[in-house]
């Protein structure tokens, strides 16, 4: 085992390569931030810093006390957040019909952010032990992650509660589950389709149907969709150049900085530097799978991949949805979007997981 103490050593080991293209989205985040409120001034700019040195510390903290420790308090935490989902729904303050913030001072945080970070190591430490190889272990993992799931589709936040899906099937790949399973999981969930219907809010009915037909609704549902589309398709081959962009300028585009963020930067950079984004996007995924293919501990190979399939489904989704791909849900793009709750959580298991870089001597030698 490396001593953590040795910072040479240390590193030596950790993925260099995945901090730089982290680093690299993060400021053009902060660009493209700029570019979509400079007129209102440097508030949103500044208010990102403090989000991105927040996220930094908690990344080294997260490093240093390890995945494996974090391993071991896996279902306490998970206790903790079904607690506070619940908790939110009965006592949180709504915020556009939505209980989904804790208000801390000055401070708002989404708890169901953390909670991806923290369904990912708990559903790593269940399936190593109890594996998903036959039917009833398989309920036993959808009952514990559809816990979570069902209190923050209850907030709502349709979004939020299919990436928690998405993490629980990309843990259940990465555990080696029967591919038959998938296979069934997959057609169950086209015949509850109709079913799920029914449960949806009338703004969520809205945003779907938006999005299978944005002219239904040009000036209400649609309106985001079609004004987003514009924004890219207008950036052409290399985009119209920092700050030129129109669509934000003219606030045409809603929620520049957050939600339509691949928007402004498309219409900004173009085509050449949207595939760049997509790019480094695709390489720290890659990076993550390296590290997970590296490690003998089953967990860690897990925990990777429902961070990989979290980090996926982000970026496809906020892409997605800016060109019109996608139904809009408000999910993150990941190191880009304006917040501090996604960019937090994400670097956290970052941490976490760059932390298992340190066992690799001890594996190999």
């Amino acid at each position: 085992m490396v001593k953590r103490g040795k910072l040479p050593q240390i590193f030596g080991l950790i993925d260099l390569p995945l901090l730089l293209v982290v680093i690299i989205l993060y400021v053009l985040g902060i660009v493209t931030i700029y570019s979509a409120t400079y007129r209102q001034g440097f508030t949103f700019v500044e208010k990102q810093l403090i989000n991105g040195l927040i996220a930094a510390v908690s990344l080294v903290v997260f490093f240093c006390f390890g995945v494996k420790r974090l391993f071991n308090w896996s279902y306490f935490l998970y206790g903790g957040l079904i607690f506070v989902l619940v908790a939110l729904l009965f006592l949180g303050d709504a915020t556009r019909g939505s209980h989904r913030w804790l208000y801390v001072g000055k401070f708002a945080l989404q708890p169901s952010e953390a909670g991806k970070l923290i369904l990912c190591l708990t559903l790593a430490r269940f399936l190593a032990r109890e594996g998903a190889n036959t039917p009833g272990r398989l309920l036993k993992v959808f009952a514990l992650s559809g816990t979570s799931g069902v209190l923050i589709l209850l907030e709502p936040d349709l979004g939020t509660s299919i990436v928690y899906g998405v993490i629980t099937l990309s843990c259940l790949w990465s555990c080696g589950s029967p591919k038959k399973y998938f296979s069934v999981m997959f057609a169950l969930c086209l015949a509850a389709l109709p079913l799920m219907w029914t449960f949806l809010k009338d703004y969520q009915k809205l945003r779907i149907l938006a999005f299978l037909n944005p002219n239904l609704d040009p000036l209400g549902a649609g309106y985001n969709v079609i004004q987003s589309r514009i924004a890219v398709g207008s950036g052409s081959i290399f985009g119209k150049g920092f700050l030129q962009g129109t669509q934000s300028k003219l606030q045409f585009l809603p929620e520049p900085h957050t939600d339509f963020i691949f928007g402004v930067f498309a219409e900004e950079f173009g085509f050449i530097g949207s595939l760049v984004v997509l790019a480094l996007f695709a390489f720290l995924v890659w990076r993550i799978v390296l590290i997970a293919l590296k490690s003998k501990d089953v967990r860690v190979k897990i925990f990777a991949g429902g961070f990989s399939g979290w980090l996926i489904f982000h970026v496809f989704e906020s892409v997605g949805m800016s060109v019109g791909l996608m139904p809009v849900t408000g999910l993150a793009l990941p190191f880009m979007s304006y917040g501090g709750s996604s960019l937090i959580a994400i670097s956290s298991a970052l941490g976490l997981l760059l932390s298992a870089c340190l066992d690799y001597p001890k594996r190999y030698e």
